[in-house]
């Protein structure tokens, strides 16, 4: 049994009459392509590595392993004072210890107050 080659469609926008390349539009007409980076994402890479190594474990010695906040010394997270997608460094300068707790309310306001 031979197979019948499908015929060929063209584009779904009114008035073109091009070939379909991708999701039955022609490539003029094709949305954009999804970028496989996040925002967040792209902005790590070589500094990211740095922070995991050298930064986190010195801002935890610097504050004495416990929360600057509170005083908490469970369930620990080392923080960006300035976030790093508002022009925050990677640096040890920039870092803070939080416990959980202090670390969400600290995002949330983060998030709030753009």
């Amino acid at each position: 049994m031979s197979r019948v080659p499908r015929a060929a469609s063209i584009c779904y926008v009114r008035g073109c009459t091009k070939r379909t390349t991708y999701r039955g539009r022609c490539p003029e007409h094709a949305p954009p392509a999804w970028e496989t980076v996040s925002a967040r994402n792209r902005l790590r890479g070589p500094e990211q590595r740095v922070w995991d190594r050298v930064v986190r474990p010195r801002a935890l010695v610097r504050d004495g392993f416990a929360c600057v906040l509170c005083g908490a010394r469970e369930g620990l997270e080392v923080d960006h004072v300035v976030p790093v997608s508002r022009g925050g460094s990677w640096t040890l300068e920039n870092a803070q210890t939080l416990c959980q707790a202090c670390h969400t309310e600290k995002s949330a306001r983060d998030r709030h107050s753009r």
